[in-house]
């Protein structure tokens, strides 16, 4: 099921798992990542005498009706008289493909409004008014269909107040004017975050893995920085209003 419970693991059989894997366990839907010091032809005869027997078969291809926002903004509440706290979940799908235009500078535009301890969320709902722990958003990428997402657990008083602060938020980076500053700021963070992680062989397997997976420019990870550089305030408001619609959300 969408939703695991007790009674939905419990119909799993073995004979489900071994249907499955020789359903989608194809070679021609699989990708192979070699990184180290290996020259390709020792990794084209390691792949042959290890995987040279794989067949190749046809792999289902579901088709599902793309997700919309909604008209309008609306609150689905599930009541638990006993829970200590709420849980609020803001949501919605938003087109944003991987390696587009777009996908840097709202990658700024998210971790200024809520990635981090530092970011507008949290230092609005934890530091200024004490509502919760931590408040955090996300935005994704996904080469069908990506996603805007902000949650925060609060005290069950205040889960009115935190949703307008939410609202407030959302609203305010995409009408008041970014500072300068406030972009570089985030920029240097994210310029030194993908240095660092340039020392995992890890991150290297997975710039190799996404521009085969989404036919990124095999230079793609090459200009990143070079792209970073050129984002401009006006650029990340510009992803704000496309992306963060609070006109346009589930609210949970």
């Amino acid at each position: 099921g969408d939703i695991e419970t007790e009674e939905t693991i419990s119909n799993v059989k073995l004979e489900d798992i071994k249907d499955y894997f020789a359903t989608y366990w194809k070679p021609n839907n699989a990708y192979l990542v070699f990184v180290g010091d290996i020259a390709p032809a020792e990794a084209q005869k390691l792949a042959t005498q290890y995987f040279g027997t794989w067949k190749s078969g046809e792999v289902p291809k579901p088709t599902y009706q793309m997700p919309q926002p909604p008209a309008k903004t609306y609150i689905a509440l599930v009541d638990r008289p006993s829970s200590v706290q709420s849980v609020i979940t803001f949501a919605a799908p938003v087109p944003l493909k991987p390696g587009t235009p777009d996908v840097i500078p709202a990658s700024v535009m998210n971790n200024i409004l809520g990635a981090g301890s530092t970011s507008r969320l949290f230092m609005n709902l934890r530091e200024k008014y004490g509502f919760t722990y931590g408040a955090y958003s996300n935005l994704s990428s996904d080469r069908l269909v990506g996603s805007f997402t902000a949650s925060a657990s609060v005290r069950n008083e205040k889960t009115d107040s935190a949703v307008g602060q939410f609202l407030h938020e959302f609203n305010r980076i995409r009408t008041e004017e970014l500072s300068a500053q406030e972009v570089a700021n985030m920029k240097n963070y994210l310029s030194g975050s993908f240095a660092r992680s340039l020392e995992s062989p890890g991150t290297i397997a997975n710039f190799a893995l996404n521009i085969a997976r989404y036919n990124l420019p095999a230079d793609y990870y090459q200009n990143y920085l070079k792209n970073l550089a050129a984002t401009t305030p006006q650029l990340v408001q510009g992803v704000a209003k496309k992306y963060v619609q609070p006109e346009n959300m589930h609210v949970v």
